[in-house]
């Protein structure tokens, strides 16, 4: 833990962040925290979706004549049976066909798609367009799909790709697989495609070409007293991004990133405050000898 007079570039948004991390851990110091931003890239896809529907009595009925009668009857022969005039039932038989789900000659023969729709009390709409958005975020390694488009919103942060060579790694989603696709639907909890409904994504294609969003990231520089290790710490919100904070902490320790460019935080200053919090920790009673961190190098300066 920190002792309270502590002079730190922490910034003053990420304070509350700071407490709680401090406060879960005694043996947590946070010696600089920053906000940055990063961008995102976003594609608009066109999805092809296919779904049943539950079929209405007469359906149902001209369905089960073609399946269950020994004579196959035709559309004049079931307006008949049913007192129905013909043009309505021929109307309904064309719907069915269109479908997929009959086909009529002479006589009305079920397809074997249409003997599968009946089974679970359905028959095919005909397939409807929807647009969503996928999003590529490259700190996180992932695509997700959204219903809405992220907001074109300026975010007034340092480019966190000005301090760390980054690879924008656009990846092409119209290389994609169709089933690939509908994984990640699946994945980001979007209800396109449910198979166990019947609801089928069955085509998709990318409309736009690719717009980029700024989203506003948390940098933590923290030592750990019981492992007297010092890590950099990557959270979106609150959310620790564990991968993206390995990664920078490999490049930390390949020299390939500069603490004090990232946060103003000299080797100097670390070293002096790495001593401090281990002589408290094992002499609590020096806390007040080594409490005011003001007269570190790097506070005498600022």
């Amino acid at each position: 833990m920190f002792p309270a007079s502590a002079n730190r570039p922490i910034d003053a948004n990420l304070k509350n962040i700071v407490t709680e991390i401090e406060a879960e851990n005694p043996n947590l110091s946070v010696f600089a925290a920053r906000q940055f931003r990063y961008n995102l890239l976003q594609n608009t896809i066109e999805l092809t979706i296919r779904e049943p529907r539950q079929f209405n009595i007469l359906e149902e009925f001209i369905i089960r004549a073609g399946i269950e009668f020994e004579t196959p009857p035709t559309a004049d022969e079931l307006a008949a049976i049913l007192g129905l005039d013909s043009v309505f039932v021929n109307s309904t038989i064309s719907t069915l066909q269109s479908l997929q789900t009959l086909t009529v000659q002479s006589t009305i023969t079920v397809t074997p798609e249409g003997r599968l729709f009946y089974e679970k009390g359905t028959v095919p709409q005909p397939p409807y367009t929807v647009q969503i958005y996928a999003v590529t975020d490259y700190l996180e390694d992932k695509i997700t799909v959204k219903t809405e488009s992220l907001n074109d919103v300026t975010v007034k942060l340092p480019d966190l790709a000005n301090f760390v060579k980054v690879k924008h790694k656009h990846i092409d989603i119209s290389s994609y697989s169709l089933e690939q696709l509908q994984q990640i639907i699946q994945d980001s909890a979007l209800t396109f495609h449910l198979p166990e409904q019947g609801k089928i994504v069955i085509a998709f294609k990318v409309i736009t070409g690719v717009s980029v969003f700024w989203k506003t990231i948390y940098l933590f520089v923290i030592f750990d007293a019981s492992k007297e290790t010092l890590n950099i710490q990557l959270r979106s919100g609150k959310r620790i991004l564990e991968p993206a904070s390995n990664w920078l902490n490999s490049l930390l320790n390949e020299s390939k990133i500069s603490l004090e460019t990232l946060f103003d935080l000299s080797d100097e200053s670390i070293n002096f405050q790495r001593k401090a919090i281990l002589q408290q920790k094992q002499d609590p009673r020096l806390l007040g000898e080594i409490g005011d961190l003001r007269n570190s190098p790097d506070a005498k300066n600022r």
